[in-house]
């Protein structure tokens, strides 16, 4: 059997990864028909999809990156759907059970608008993990003290 060795300590075999890897794209492909149909709806509040509904990028980095990377392209396909009312971006939680992907426009609910994002510090250093899955226009933040979250939009 053919081990290899992940970034947080544990073996992972390949029958794992590729196995991990069909999964992370049936999820993908999951979230991208919910936001098909999602981007069609005329206004958001706070809208958003998990790609990890199970919370099974927590095993090993390799996940967690996977997760990263699906979100991301999340981002990138909400952003140039030619929609200009919405905001759009990624939070990477601890857990990444509850990483998602959000949506937001201007909406009867009387949630603010443009989003605040109060409180997160932008245009920091990414991690290891996630600093090859970054593009150019993308800005990096941090929010919470306790649990921090990253958040990732897109650069006006």
């Amino acid at each position: 059997m053919a081990w290899i060795y992940c970034d947080n300590g544990f073996m992972a075999d390949r029958r794992y990864l590729k196995k991990m890897t069909r999964y992370w794209a049936a999820e993908e492909a999951k979230a991208n028909a919910t936001l098909d149909r999602v981007l069609e709806s005329e206004l958001f509040d706070y809208w958003h999809t998990h790609l990890d509904w199970k919370g099974r990028g927590n095993r090993h980095v390799s996940d967690r990156i996977a997760v990263a990377a699906g979100l991301l392209r999340l981002l990138e396909r909400a952003v140039t759907s030619g929609r200009e009312d919405v905001q759009c971006w990624v939070t990477l939680a601890p857990d990444t059970g509850q990483s998602a992907l959000f949506l937001h426009s201007p909406n009867s609910q009387g949630t603010p608008w443009p989003h605040p994002f109060d409180g997160v510090t932008w245009d920091i250093e990414a991690p290891d993990w996630l600093a090859p899955l970054m593009a150019p226009h993308h800005q990096l933040g941090r929010w919470g003290s306790a649990e921090p979250r990253l958040l990732v939009r897109v650069r006006a």
